[in-house]
Order: structure tokens, then sequence, then C-alpha cells
């Protein structure tokens, strides 16, 4: 029972801290200087987090940058 025991601790303590990692493509820059004003065209486009937005303005206001020119698949 105590491996068990080890790993949980061990799983908390990863979770708690950090351990896991998690990719963010977020541009906090980016999203501080954007005017937030955006046209209403919506043709949809990949954000590099993987969600579709409006346009590009959209997605920069955000602070993503996008991936493509089409929504997300």
């Amino acid at each position: 029972m105590k491996p068990y025991l080890i790993i949980f601790f061990i799983s908390i303590i990863c979770y708690c801290f950090g351990c896991k990692k998690e990719h963010s493509c977020q541009d906090l820059k980016m999203k501080r200087n954007h005017s937030g004003i955006c046209t209403n065209d919506c043709p949809g486009i990949c954000g590099c987090d993987g969600k579709t937005y409006c346009n590009e303005c959209d997605a920069n206001k955000n602070g993503i940058t996008i991936v493509s020119d089409s929504p997300c698949q």
C-alpha cells in the first residue's frame, strides 16, 4: 500500500507546483497593447491555441497569433 501512497503524494505535489506541461501561445504584451477595437467581419481563422476566432484582430486582442486563415479543425 505504501507505493500507492507515495505515487499519490508525488502526483499531488506535481499538480500543485506545476509539473504539468502547459503550452501557452498567448502573448500578453500583444494583448496589453491592443486597442480592443475590431471590425465585425467574421471569416473564421485558427489561433495558435486551437480555437477559432472571427478574424486576426479578434485573436490579437486576446494575445493570440493566427496559424491558419481558416477555422480550426
